[in-house]
C-alpha cells in the first residue's frame, strides 16, 4: 500500500489509468486480506431465522450459526505436517547394523526401514486418528473452516440434548398476522413435508402460515361460518385437512385445489370434537359417547368398524405403525384394541389416576405417557404395559396441580410436553433421558396465557403454544436442526 502511495506523490508523470488499476489493486489485496482474517462474506455469521430462510429442512441449521456451503467431498486430503529427511534411504541392512542386530535377507520385501517399522505399527495397533491424512464428515470438517478463522474459538459439538437445561429463543407468533383464529386455539398442526404450520380456533377460521420464525407470513385462510373448531389433523400425505366440531358434519380442505367439502358424519356419530388419524393414514377415530369409539376411512368417511370400553373415552392414540389404538377413560383404564381384528388386546390401571384427560405415545414407540384431572403425568415403559395389568410408571411427574390438557413427545422421543389450561403459563418440558423436568422452561415471568394446545414440528426444531388469547407463541429449539 506504501509503495502505491509513494509512487503517486513522487512520479508525477503517472497517467490517471495508472492510478486507477493501482487503487484497483489495491482493493483486490484488501479483499483478500479480510477474507484471510474473517474468512470472507460467506463465512460471516447470521442468525438462526436467517439459516431457516435459506434452507429449512437442511441437517446442518445449527442455534444461531450459519455455515458455509462447501461442494467438497466426503473427504479433505491432507499433507503430512512435516517430512524428516533423515529418515529417507536408510536400508534394514545399515539399520541393524547399528543397533548390533542380525536380520535376514530381504530379496522380495521392501527394504528400506522405516517403511518396516510403519508397516508393523499399523499392522499392531492400526491406524490412530491422529496420524491419519485424510479427514472424515464426522469430524464436523464441514464447519472447520469457519471456526478456525480470526476471532472464533471452536466449539465442541455433542448430540446428547441437555438433561437440566433447555436452549431455546423465542421468536414471532406463529399467527402474528392475523389473530383471528380464537379466542381459543384448539388446534396447532405442522406439515409433515413442507415448513408450513396450521392454526385453528372456535371462531371457525383456519389459517397456514409459512414457519420460518422471522415472519410467519399467512398463506391463506379459510372460514368456516357457525363451525367452531376443535380439532384439526393434516392427512398424512399433506394434501388435506379434516376438521371436527360440534356438529354432525366434518369440512375436508384440499390444499391443492383449496377448496373445501362438508361431509355428514355416519349414522349415529352427533359430534367429532376429538379425533385422530392413524399414521397409515387408513383410520379415523372419533371419541364417542357411552364408551364407544367410532372407527372411519380417511378415503371415504364411511364408518368401519364401533369399538366400545367399559367408560367414557376422554382420549385417544394410535401406535407408530397404526395396528393398536389406545383409549383413556374418566375411571383410569385404559384399553387397547387390535385394529386388524377389532377386538380389545390387553386393559390395564393409570396408577394413581382417578379421571384420565390424556394419552399419548412416543414415535419411537419405546414411552407412553397419560395425564389426569389431578394434574399427574405418568411415563411408561410401552412393553410393560402391553403385559401387565397394573405396570409401574417409570416416571411421575407431579409439576402441574390441575387437570393436564394436553401431552406431546418430540419427535425424537427425548422431550415430553405436558400442560394445563386452568392456571396461566401452566407447562412443563421433560428430559426422558434422565426423567427430569427442564428448570429453564417456561422462564420466569413469561406471560403464556392460559394454555389451550401444543405441538413440535416434525423436527422438533419449532416448539408452538396455544392460549385462550388468539395466540400461538412459537419457540425455536436449538438444539434440534432440522424443522
Amino acid at each position: 500500500m506504501s509503495q502505491y502511495n509513494r509512487k503517486r506523490k513522487h512520479d508525477n508523470h503517472d497517467s490517471e489509468e495508472d492510478v486507477i488499476a493501482a487503487k484497483h489493486k489495491m482493493k483486490e489485496e484488501e479483499e483478500d486480506l479480510n477474507k484471510i482474517l474473517f474468512g470472507g462474506d460467506l463465512n460471516i455469521l447470521t442468525s438462526l431465522e436467517e439459516a431457516e430462510k435459506e434452507s429449512p429442512s437442511r441437517k446442518d441449521i445449527d442455534s444461531g450459526v450459519g455455515e458455509t456451503d462447501s461442494d467438497d467431498s466426503d473427504q479433505k486430503a491432507y499433507s503430512p505436517a512435516w517430512v524428516d529427511e533423515e529418515d529417507d534411504g536408510i536400508e534394514i541392512g545399515t539399520a541393524f547394523e547399528v543397533q548390533g542386530r542380525k536380520g535376514k535377507p530381504l530379496s522380495s520385501v521392501r527394504k528400506d526401514y522405516l517403511g518396516v517399522l510403519q508397516q508393523k505399527f499399523t499392522s499392531i495397533a492400526g491406524t490412530p486418528k491422529w496420524a491419519r491424512l485424510t479427514k472424515e464428515e464426522d469430524d464436523d470438517s464441514d464447519s472447520d473452516e469457519l471456526l478456525q478463522t480470526c476471532g472464533f474459538v471452536k466449539n465442541v459439538k455433542t448430540d446428547k440434548l441437555s438433561e437440566s437445561t433447555l436452549e431455546y429463543k423465542k421468536v414471532k407468533d406463529l399467527n402474528c398476522e392475523t389473530y383471528i383464529e380464537g379466542p381459543y386455539i384448539n388446534a396447532i398442526e405442522f406439515h409433515p413435508t413442507s415448513s408450513v404450520g396450521l392454526v385453528a380456533g372456535t371462531s371457525g377460521v383456519a389459517s397456514l402460515f409459512a414457519v420460518n420464525g422471522r415472519k410467519n407470513s399467512k398463506l391463506h385462510t379459510v372460514s368456516f361460518p357457525k363451525f367452531p373448531i376443535f380439532t384439526a389433523k393434516f392427512v398424512s400425505n399433506g394434501n388435506e385437512v379434516i376438521f371436527g366440531s360440534r356438529h354432525s358434519h366434518i369440512y375436508s380442505y384440499d390444499l391443492l385445489a383449496t377448496k373445501s367439502l362438508k361431509i355428514p358424519l355416519p349414522h349415529g356419530i352427533t359430534q367429532c370434537k376429538q379425533f385422530i388419524i392413524s399414521p397409515d393414514p387408513k383410520y379415523m377415530a372419533i371419541t364417542g359417547k357411552f364408551g364407544e369409539v367410532h372407527l372411519l376411512s380417511t378415503t371415504t368417511k364411511e364408518q368401519i368398524a364401533l369399538l366400545k370400553q367399559d367408560s367414557e373415552v376422554t382420549s385417544l392414540c394410535f401406535n407408530p405403525t397404526g395396528s393398536l389404538l389406545y383409549g383413556h377413560s374418566n375411571s383410569g383404564e385404559v384399553t387397547i384394541w387390535d385394529i386388524n381384528t377389532r377386538r380389545v388386546r390387553h386393559k390395564w390401571i393409570d396408577e394413581g389416576c382417578l379421571q384420565g384427560s390424556k394419552i399419548t405415545i412416543s414415535q419411537s414407540n419405546q414411552f407412553l405417557a397419560t395425564g389426569s384431572l389431578q394434574g399427574v403425568v405418568n411415563v411408561y415403559n410401552t412393553e410393560d404395559v402391553l403385559s401387565n395389568k397394573i405396570p409401574k410408571p417409570m416416571k411421575t411427574a407431579m409439576n402441574l396441580t390441575t387437570g393436564i390438557l394436553d401431552l406431546n413427545f418430540n419427535s425424537s422421543s427425548e422431550i415430553l410436553s405436558f400442560s394445563s389450561m386452568d392456571i396461566e403459563s401452566s407447562i412443563r418440558l421433560l428430559h426422558l433421558g434422565s426423567m427430569s423436568v427442564f428448570n429453564n422452561f417456561p422462564s420466569f415471568g413469561t406471560k403464556l396465557g392460559h394454555i389451550t394446545v401444543t405441538n413440535f414440528s416434525p423436527g422438533s426444531g419449532y416448539f408452538a403454544l396455544g392460549n385462550k388469547k388468539s395466540t400461538v407463541a412459537l419457540y425455536r429449539l436449538k438444539h434440534f436442526k432440522n424443522y
